[in-house]
Order: structure tokens, then sequence, then C-alpha cells
């Protein structure tokens, strides 16, 4: 009977254990903690004491030789990364190619 006691109570002690797996041991809740300046700047919470100045950025539309120089170059890579795919899946179907090879025609 003991034993048996024993056993259950180390078994709810084990269970009791796992079930803080994913939690944060000694994490505790502050009420009373102060938002520190970065974390005003960030929420948009506290006094703006300067308005960022974005009159440097100037956008416009591409034009259609430079679309069109963009998509060349754009299709020229993709090419280049489909043959290097192409090769690189030959060299690593090679082992199992030879595999055949010597299954087929081994005596």
């Amino acid at each position: 009977m003991n034993r048996s006691m024993n056993f259950v109570l180390l078994l709810i002690l084990a269970v009791s254990q796992l079930s803080s797996a994913f939690t944060q041991p000694g994490l505790v809740a502050k009420t009373t903690s102060r938002a520190s300046p970065t974390e005003l700047a960030i929420f948009g919470g506290g006094n703006k004491k300067d308005d960022i100045d974005l009159s440097s950025i100037e956008t416009r539309d591409l034009t259609r030789e430079e679309m069109l120089d963009i998509n060349k170059q754009n299709e020229e890579i993709m090419n280049m990364e489909l043959q290097m795919m192409t090769i690189f899946s030959l060299v690593l179907s090679l082992p199992i190619l030879y595999l055949c090879w010597v299954a087929f025609y081994s005596d």
C-alpha cells in the first residue's frame, strides 16, 4: 500500500513538472513598469520631437526600355538557375543510375 502511494505521488509530481514545459520559469508580470523611450517611439506614444523628412526619396515609373532590360536580366538569371538545378539533380542521380546499370547488366 505504501509503495503504491509513493508511486502515485511520484507520478503526480512528474506530471505537474512536465505541464509547464513550454512556459518560462519565473516569469512575473510587471504591472507598475514604465515604458522606455524606445518603446514609446516604436508604438507611437510619447512626444514627437522631430518629424522625419522624406523629401529626399524620389520615386518614378520605369521606362519601357528599363523594364525590358530588367526582364531580360531576370530571364537570363532564371535560365542559368534552371540549368544549374538540372546539372545538380543529374549529379545526384548518378549513383542510382550506376546501381541500376549494375543490377541489370551484371552476370
